[in-house]
């Protein structure tokens, strides 16, 4: 735009797939543009769904031949240089990262930039927080200290970030800022239409009667799957007649050793992968409970849909959960890790209505009340300014 006077914000994500923190930086950047120049730099390919779906508003995005999600110390020097040429181009007057390896290289990339842009990174968990070897995860804390030196503000997505940020001394609290993600408003199909684009997605037909569980995001070993399937093996014999189906959607580096587990329990009948599917969730309300058995989250999207959709939500209470869920009230929380207690929660769930009922109504009006779109974004612009 000639002319244009508005200041520039730039978003640095690694990868452009379906993802948490993508839809945080599509979410971001479609209402920021109306008030900010808006630019959006990525890795992957070039056909990823956060690209297309930035092109569909008209958001500019640069593609970062370099940038991918695994440490490759050649290519990860040429990202550094390749942000260096962008930032200097471009200008911005903020770059927001996210992720924690574009956490580090963004900011230094736009401290050596000259430009002098106001650097905020935003930890949607922190990596040290993944069952990563005690050397390793001495190492991730030792580089989110050194970054954090780079960064201007760091927004937390949970109060549990900020707890583990101030535990290990990541950032001074001057510098950490809470900021819960939510969700904008959402279109959900009625149950009947949801139902029907699943059988659509999965190329068979179900009984109007099944009983439906969905696990929607990336498959990396944190979200701890190999529980969910592990707890899953039993529950159709506990179910009597009613049949079970567990849809597992996304996609990721653990997608061989899930697909090898569900073979050998011969579940491949009864639990669906279905890959990445772009706005997933507008079929929400084809099932009846969410479940994340994760070893590691900040404050995920999923649960948020999820309530809003009226779908009750099992959930293994690490990183931000408990600060949306609430055991027994607007959901059912159970240990990490721990298969046994994930089924009995499940069999919970399907086995009284009334208690599905009750958690599903009172998630909604929590989520409702709590985490308010417009609050997240004036929160967020707070960081920017302040």
């Amino acid at each position: 735009m000639i002319g244009d006077s508005r200041k520039k914000l730039l978003f640095v994500i690694t990868q452009p797939v379906v993802g948490g923190a993508q839809k945080y930086v599509f979410d971001l950047a479609r209402h920021f543009s109306l008030k900010y120049q808006v630019s959006v730099a990525a890795g992957g390919q070039l056909d990823g769904d956060l690209f297309k779906k930035l092109e569909v508003e008209k958001i500019k995005t640069h593609h970062l031949k370099f940038l991918g999600r695994e440490v490759k110390i050649g290519d990860d020097i040429l990202v550094f240089f390749e942000l260096l040429k962008l930032f200097r181009e471009e200008k911005p007057d903020i770059i927001h990262l996210n992720s924690s390896k574009i956490g580090l290289m963004g900011a230094l990339a736009g401290y050596f930039s000259g430009v002098r842009p106001k650097i905020i990174f935003t930890a949607h968990g922190w990596i040290f927080k993944e069952e990563v070897p005690r050397r390793t995860k001495r190492v991730a804390i030792w580089l989110a200290r050194l970054a954090a030196k780079f960064q201007d503000r760091i927004i937390c997505v949970s109060q549990n970030d900020f707890y583990e940020a101030l535990k290990h001394r990541i950032a001074p609290p001057r510098k950490l800022y809470v900021v819960h993600n939510a969700v904008d408003e959402t279109e959900f199909l009625p149950r009947a239409k949801a139902r029907a684009q699943i059988s659509r997605l999965a190329g068979r037909d179900f009984a109007e009667d099944d009983f439906f569980l969905v696990n929607p995001g990336r498959l990396y070993a944190t979200k701890g799957l190999n529980y969910l399937v592990e707890a899953f093996r039993n529950l159709q014999s506990k179910l009597g007649e009613k049949k079970i189906y567990l849809v597992i959607f996304g996609d990721g580096p653990e997608l061989k050793n899930l697909k090898s587990q569900i073979s050998n329990l011969k579940l491949e009948d009864q639990i669906l992968l279905m890959g990445d599917v772009s706005e997933m969730s507008q079929y929400l309300r084809a099932f009846d409970a969410l479940v994340l058995s994760s070893t590691k989250e900040g404050f995920p999207y999923s649960i948020l849909e999820a309530g809003l959709a009226g779908v009750p939500v099992v959930a293994a209470d690490v990183g931000g959960i408990k600060e949306i869920i609430i055991d027994g009230t607007t959901g059912l929380l159970v240990k990490p890790r721990n298969s046994t207690a994930l089924a009995e929660a499940i069999l919970k769930i399907a086995g009284d209505r009334n208690l599905a009922q009750k958690i599903s109504g009172s998630l909604k009006k929590n989520i409702a009340q709590d985490f308010d779109f417009k609050t997240m974004i004036q929160k967020t612009e707070w960081v920017y300014k302040v």
